[in-house]
């Protein structure tokens, strides 16, 4: 697996244990409409992303790359709700189990030059719906606006630089050329 994709995946572990652990902790402080929302959208985001890029890894079997997507969005999603109501890991659930499936066939159906470009695409729709995460479930904590994130050109500056060294590492799906495609035909 190349280094991208392996930043991909540890990215989303990390960012997705780190908002269940918060609502973990702030349970008491979070309410039920909060609580469904985190389990929905970190469900629903990282089946997403990780359903487009098992479709593009595994294009040969369409059904393998779906049940990947979807067991990584429904385990999540769940998870996330636990702390929160059951009716919170109903939404956890299926939001996961929509987000990799639909993750899947976009992932499927992309043509191969726009493969990097879509998996920065959902990458970034992740770490933005994490990011509005972390802000709501510190604003429900607090009831007041973070310090962090009153200046949105912080928030600017964060993403670019983070897309600036995150190209700089190089494409994130590498396909090999064919050895067939530099033949020469011989007319007799």
């Amino acid at each position: 697996m190349e280094t991208p994709l392996l930043f991909i995946f540890i990215t989303i572990f990390i960012l997705s244990v780190l908002i269940i652990f918060k609502s973990i902790i702030f349970r008491s402080k979070i309410t039920n409409m909060v609580g469904m929302m985190i389990a929905m959208s970190i469900g629903m985001s990282a089946g997403l992303t990780v359903g487009v890029i098992f479709g593009i890894l595994i294009p040969d079997n369409f059904f393998i790359a779906t049940v990947l997507g979807i067991i990584v969005g429904m385990s999540i999603g769940f998870i996330a709700g636990i702390p929160v109501s059951i009716m919170a890991v109903l939404d956890g659930l299926l939001a996961g189990v929509m987000g990799g499936m639909m993750g899947a066939m976009l992932g499927n159906m992309v043509e191969i030059e726009y493969q990097n470009a879509i998996i920065k695409i959902m990458f970034f729709l992740f770490l933005t719906a994490l990011l509005m995460l972390l802000y709501m479930i510190q604003k429900e904590v607090n009831k007041s606006k973070p310090i962090f994130y009153t200046n949105p050109l912080f928030i600017v500056f964060i993403f670019g630089l983070f897309f600036i060294l995150f190209n700089q590492m190089g494409p994130i799906i590498t396909h090999e050329e064919s050895p067939n495609n530099n033949h020469v035909e011989d007319h007799h």
